[in-house]
């Protein structure tokens, strides 16, 4: 080998790392009688492999020292890429996994018939809020080119029966009253609440914004609330049932003592028996009263041929009709109707209240006509004395107003009292004695059986007609 080829000068080699992110610089060591690299050397090596981005100029420096000959050192780091953030769904209402958490009051008391199962929302109340995902932030390569991001996850509103999205798509609302919920992953709302079974300790109380239908029966120390209508298809026994709209039970009520049944329109029902039932409308019985306080703001009517009313109260503003009135042992049987019920218990309320506000109204002028004949001056009174008069007079003063108030009321009840208009009492069969019918304000009480019996109010007494 001549000596010429036993010198060669020292090489500058590149390479690349993957996606071309990183770039490597190796500067060989001269042979023989060989010239080192050079700087100017490296830098065109660099562009020609068109490496622009991300250059460290002291890599470049270290590998020209000599004890750095041979090595393979990062000259450029290119810029990886930010991926995106993914989106979510917010959810406004607390998913049905979050509802069944038993709440203790503040003894540590649990009541296992409040189970959560069912959350109400109003039409156009917000379900969810979808955040969009983010499209992240791009990298480089060494040789400056774009390396786009992985954008974020992005999930669409789950949109269900009864709900609407705005045009963005970035939130869901309620498009009815109702209960909302999650249905194969979709959000729904329902404005009719159907439950196939019995309402007890596995369903909890219920307390819905629209109407219910319940498969099953009612059982004894559980609620069921409703703004709408409720339709049950079995039986009510010791419980409360309460709807705005109207109530319809298949089977019968028994309520007893603490339950109560309570409509703001119309009652239905096979039977009532030892129950508290009022309407602001009718309540329509197929087969029997019995031993029950039942009022509404319409007619009672029941329909059945065995249809009877026997023991109790029964309170209508316009009719009240049955087969049978009684019972053949006498049993003590009131039917009321020409006056509201539900005025009548206003009434009540306000005689109760005005006797218990003018106690205290007197009581309260004997003290101050006590002070003016003590004829001490206001200026010779301690402060804490002359600010319990002051008090006096204004306690006095209001109490005067609420009881004018308290007396036009009544007034007002008692006027509309007197008119009865056509309000009437239907014994289709025959009414038993022990049986006591009020119109308006007169009363009759029935001594002898007596068959189809109509009763009216006619010159402000209560006249026995036959049927129409």
């Amino acid at each position: 080998m001549s000596e010429q080829n036993m010198n060669k000068d020292g090489q500058v080699k590149i390479s690349f790392g993957p996606g071309k992110m990183y770039a490597f610089l190796e500067v060989t060591a001269p042979i023989g009688e060989g010239v080192p690299c050079k700087r100017e050397q490296v830098l065109k090596a660099l562009k020609d492999h068109e490496i622009v981005y991300g250059i460290n100029d002291s890599v470049i420096d270290q590998a020209l020292q000599q004890q750095n000959w041979n090595k393979r050192l990062l000259v450029a780091k290119g810029l990886e890429p930010e991926s995106g953030t993914d989106g979510k769904l917010i959810y406004k209402f607390p998913l049905p996994q979050e509802r069944l958490k038993l709440q203790e009051d503040e003894k540590g008391n649990i009541d296992y018939r409040e189970r959560g199962l069912i959350y109400n929302v109003k039409m156009g109340e917000l379900l969810v809020e979808r955040i969009p995902p983010t499209e992240g932030t791009p990298g480089r390569d060494v040789t400056n080119r774009e390396i786009p991001p992985k954008r974020g996850r992005d999930y669409h509103l789950p949109r269900g029966k009864n709900t609407v999205a705005d045009q963005e798509q970035r939130y869901l609302f309620a498009n009815c009253d109702g209960h909302v919920t999650l249905a194969d992953g979709k959000v729904v709302v329902d404005s009719i609440l159907v439950i196939g079974q019995d309402i007890d300790f596995a369903t909890g109380n219920i307390d819905f914004i629209g109407n219910v239908v319940i498969h099953g029966n009612v059982t004894p120390g559980f609620k069921v609330h409703a703004s709408g209508d409720i339709e049950i298809e079995g039986f009510v026994e010791a419980a409360e049932v309460i709807a705005g709209g109207s109530i319809q039970v298949k089977g019968g009520i028994t309520a007893g003592a603490k339950g109560l049944i309570k409509a703001g329109q119309n009652i239905f029902a096979r039977f009532i028996e030892n129950s508290t039932v009022e309407a602001g409308g009718d309540i329509v019985v197929r087969d029997s009263i019995m031993q029950s306080l039942v009022r509404c703001g319409g007619s009672v009517k029941v329909t059945d041929h065995r249809a009877r009313i026997v023991g109790g109260t029964v309170l209508a503003f316009n009719l009240v009709e049955s087969k049978v009135l009684g019972s053949q042992l006498a049993t003590q049987t009131i039917v009321e109707v020409g006056i509201n019920p539900h005025l009548r218990e206003e009434y009540q309320v306000l005689i109760k209240t005005k006797a218990e506000k003018k106690k205290v109204y007197d009581n309260l002028q004997h003290s101050l006509r006590s002070y003016q004949r003590s004829n001490v001056s206001l200026d010779n009174l301690s402060d804490k004395k002359r600010l319990a008069l002051i008090k006096m007079l204004d306690d006095f003063k209001t109490l005067r107003g609420e009881l004018d108030s308290c007396e036009a009321r009544i007034a007002y009840l008692e006027s509309e009292f007197e008119k009865t208009h056509n309000a009437k009492v239907r014994a289709l069969q025959i009414v038993y004695p022990g049986v006591r019918i009020t119109i308006g304000q007169s009363v009759y009480t029935v001594n002898d059986p007596i068959k189809y019996a109509q009763f009216i109010n006619e010159d402000g007494e209560v006249r026995l007609t036959s049927l129409s």
